[in-house]
């Protein structure tokens, strides 16, 4: 098992993110937005072997001492900024939920890649059943509120995503081999989601058995598999 610095924060999404990087051979990275660094920290624990690893952050920097070449301030509701090389790997961490423009942040991940680069993105998942039932009873996904009294730059969530809002997204701006990656969390964390889950699960099922394609197929295994179904997480990664 691998070892976090002792400094580090771990999220259960954190050995997911670092084996697709290293399956997909990703050494030129992105890390956007990079908040305190945990990318930076786990390359200098050297459980993740890169090239050159680059950060945009607005209201969090990682400490001086981490290898990131550079790190930019930058908004990410903005268009991104040019960049002077393509990358093998862009990671977007717990933010494509507090963006309002994130069609726009997709497309410029895309332009930041090379042909084949790898785009990483974690999220929480919404179409887990408390999440579902907290929408039913009260208008809002969980962790999710209006934004009545507060202010820009205060935590605000736009868009609650789920796996299929992720590869609509990720498909309408050109990427291809949308993947949910499994994370090591309880699904179902309690036994009754199971149950209300069922309709979720068979709805899936049959419109994964009436499919026409090996694309439609992939698709609905994935929208109805445990981790979009039950799981509090979406790690969620696509090729440029």
């Amino acid at each position: 098992m691998e070892r976090e610095p002792e400094h580090m924060e771990r999220k259960p999404y954190h050995p997911v993110v670092l084996s697709i990087l290293r399956q997909r051979r990703a050494r030129v990275l992105l890390d956007a937005p990079c908040g305190t660094g945990w990318l930076g920290q786990a390359v200098a624990a050297r459980q993740l072997d890169v090239d050159t690893l680059d950060g945009l952050g607005l209201w969090e920097f990682p400490a001086d001492e981490l290898p990131y070449r550079e790190v930019r301030e930058h908004d990410l509701d903005t268009p991104l900024p040019a960049f002077d090389r393509v990358y093998d790997g862009v990671v977007c961490g717990e933010a494509i939920h507090l963006m309002s423009n994130p069609g726009m942040l997709l497309s410029g991940f895309k332009r930041a890649l090379k042909p084949g680069g790898v785009l990483v993105i974690t999220t929480p998942n919404t179409w887990y059943l408390r999440s579902r039932w907290q929408f039913l009873m009260r208008g809002f996904h969980s962790g999710f509120s209006p934004m009545v009294g507060k202010r820009r730059g205060e935590y605000i969530t736009y868009v609650p995503w789920s796996f299929p809002q992720l590869h609509l997204f990720l498909s309408h701006c050109g990427f291809r081999d949308v993947t949910l990656h499994d994370v090591d969390e309880p699904k179902p964390k309690r036994a009754v989601e199971r149950l209300l889950a069922l309709p979720s699960h068979l709805y899936c099922r049959g419109k994964r058995r009436a499919a026409s394609s090996s694309d439609e197929i992939e698709y609905w295994r994935q929208a109805g598999n445990p981790q979009s179904l039950y799981g509090r997480w979406l790690v969620v990664s696509a090729r440029s």
